[in-house]
């Protein structure tokens, strides 16, 4: 072969290898970026509204946005939490509690190696000094109501520490405003002592950076997002034996509703809180992307939420302090309208301030006939006897009126809220269509907070009535939480609204006394009804419907989402049990891990 031919075989065979290499290269898919990457192992949760203060991480500060910051669920933990949807109550910090025989102290038994997250230990020191800054700053979140509750808090060693009540409670470790369980939504959070007792006002503190025990980190914080990164040093991964999934949480303001339904359609976000999505947004997105799901398969979709909601009257001042203008407003309302066009049918009306749980059906038939005879149901023409008989006639322009003035309540609400808003809107139609000459004001942020529990309204809503307990949601209304107008109320639903009778504190009593000595159902039905009948007659607030958790879940990045086929959790993202929707749990039946939500396709 001449050297030419040769020279030209050698490029012929070098192009050929040269091609073949190029084919494939190409043919290798290139890898995934580093920015899908880190989404695979970030969990985004979309909230309704910007972050009024990115600065403040004070959770006891008046005015802290629990909900949507996340930072009771990813910084902060307590002692027990509460599954609702499986009974147990989880021991976490602590590992057991103890009454004494009168149920006047509370025994604590804490667990061994917790750690706060600058690896100083958590021991019954931080409890005792928490109550004790409670009891000398009564200005802080939740101060009244332990200090009405918890007399003192007792160190007995590092690990132990006594409850020492005001009275006897045999359910004072499932009072969230009082001890630092979490079974609905928050609870007492314990601080760190090292940290506060330096702090010269407690109030003003804001806690920059957080600690805190929980397996997330604050990374950063914005009017748009707080941003969480998990603790390789979190205390659970050496005593539990788990780590959580997600690397990283945000919580995160995308925008309106239509923002947020396209995020989710785009995968950009896995999870909305409660009250952004309507039924035909989710249906909307269901359509463009089957990888989300909600609790159900079928419609109504949602989780009931324990809160039901209703309509707050308050009680200090005229007219609002008369039943008769109670009843005729309440009388006015529709509530099935409520659901169709607030909720898009996603949930139910409601006769009662508790849940529509099957566990809780006995009592509310044991009173059908009370709820039956009251004025919780739409009725013009019994809302115009009751505005008769209170001394009320239309005008010229068929608003009632009395003594030359219109009734006119002020209709306060969170202007900030979508469900609140919608709500709202179809109530001021009602209502004026019926007569009243309602003044709407919507108001948001740390304001309304404030105007709720200083009784600046007539009316307003709606308003969750939590735990949605028996005993719990009876006690909400007894007179010993009653605050003359100006002072502010324990809490939004905790008497804000000024109520206090005699007999219904009587039949409340009973009831506490009647669960400390275990007695039967029929017993406690017996005393439900005796207080029910002075509520319906009184009729403090109005039910308007249940409260429904329309929560989609993204499967694309994350798997083991609760549902209805698998309630192994409540399915809430503005929960502290939220930390237990990451990281799992011990079941208290079987003693076994219950894993927390995983990476999709592991």
């Amino acid at each position: 072969m001449s050297r030419s031919r040769s020279t030209l075989v050698i490029s012929l065979l070098l192009l050929v290898a040269m091609l073949i290499t190029s084919a494939c290269t190409a043919a290798v898919p290139a890898g995934p970026s580093a920015a899908d990457m880190e989404r695979a192992q970030t969990l985004n949760i979309a909230v309704s509204r910007p972050f009024a203060d990115p600065t403040l991480f004070n959770i006891y500060a008046p005015g802290f946005d629990r909900s949507r910051t996340g930072l009771g669920a990813m910084v902060h933990e307590y002692l027990f939490y509460l599954n609702m949807e499986t009974g147990e109550f989880v021991p976490w910090l602590a590992e057991s509690y103890e009454y004494n025989d009168d149920y006047t102290e509370i025994t604590v038994n804490l667990r061994d190696g917790v750690m706060w997250s600058d690896g100083e230990a958590f021991t019954a020191d931080d409890i005792v000094f928490t109550y004790e800054m409670l009891r000398n700053n009564p200005a802080l979140t939740w101060a009244n109501e332990s200090n009405k509750a918890v007399a003192n808090v007792e160190k007995i060693d590092d690990l132990t520490a006594k409850f020492i009540l005001t009275e006897p409670n045999p359910r004072q470790h499932l009072v969230r405003e009082t001890f630092p369980a979490v079974g609905v939504w928050s609870g007492i959070t314990i601080v760190p002592e090292h940290i506060w007792r330096d702090v010269e006002d407690p109030v003003t503190f804001k806690f920059d950076p957080p600690i805190g025990t929980g397996p997330y980190l604050l990374e950063s914080a914005t009017e748009s997002a707080f941003s969480y990164t998990r603790r390789d040093d979190w205390w659970g991964t050496e005593v539990f034996g788990v780590t959580p999934a997600p690397a990283k949480v945000n919580f995160m303001h995308v925008g309106p509703e239509t923002s947020v339904a396209l995020s989710l359609s785009a995968n950009e976000i896995d999870s909305p809180a409660i009250g952004i999505l309507s039924p035909g947004a989710f249906m909307s997105v269901k359509e463009r992307n089957p990888n989300i799901k909600a609790w159900t398969e079928e419609a109504p979709y949602a989780w009931y939420d324990p809160c039901p909601r209703a309509l707050l009257f308050q009680m200090g001042k005229p007219p609002m302090d008369d039943p008769l203008v109670r009843k005729g407003i309440s009388s006015l309302i529709d509530r099935d309208q409520i659901v169709a066009l607030a909720y898009e049918g996603a949930t139910v009306v409601s006769d009662n301030v508790w849940p529509e749980y099957s566990g809780l059906q006995p009592y509310k038939d044991a009173i059908a006939d009370v709820i039956a005879a009251s004025a919780v149901t739409y009725n013009p023409e019994a809302a115009e006897q009751y505005f008769t008989e209170a001394g009320y006639a239309k005008d010229a322009d068929g608003f009632w009126a009395k003594d030359g003035e219109r009734l006119a309540p002020l209709l306060m609400t969170n202007g900030d809220t979508p469900e609140a808003m919608k709500v709202t809107a179809v109530i001021v139609d009602q209502l004026e269509t019926g007569g009243v000459a309602v003044e709407f004001q919507p108001l948001g942020g740390a304001v309304v907070d404030a105007a709720i529990l200083a009784g600046e309204y007539d009316l307003y809503g709606p308003q969750a009535f939590c735990p949605g307990t028996i005993y719990e949601n009876m006690e909400l209304f007894h007179g010993k939480f009653f605050v003359p107008l100006g002072e502010p109320a324990p809490w939004y639903e905790r008497n804000s609204f000024r109520y206090a009778n005699p007999e219904y504190d009587a039949a409340v009593d009973a009831m506490l006394v009647a669960l400390g000595e275990n007695a039967d159902e029929a017993t406690l039905i017996d005393i439900y009804r005796q207080a029910m009948e002075v509520w319906y007659n009184d009729l403090p607030v109005t039910p308007l419907n249940q409260a429904p958790a329309l929560v989609p879940f993204n499967y694309t990045y994350w798997d083991g989402w609760p549902s209805a086929e698998n309630p192994w959790m409540m399915p809430v993202n503005w929960w502290a049990t939220m930390n237990l929707l990451l990281t799992g749990y011990e079941s208290v039946e079987t003693g076994e891990w219950v894993p927390g939500i995983r990476a999709a396709g592991q």
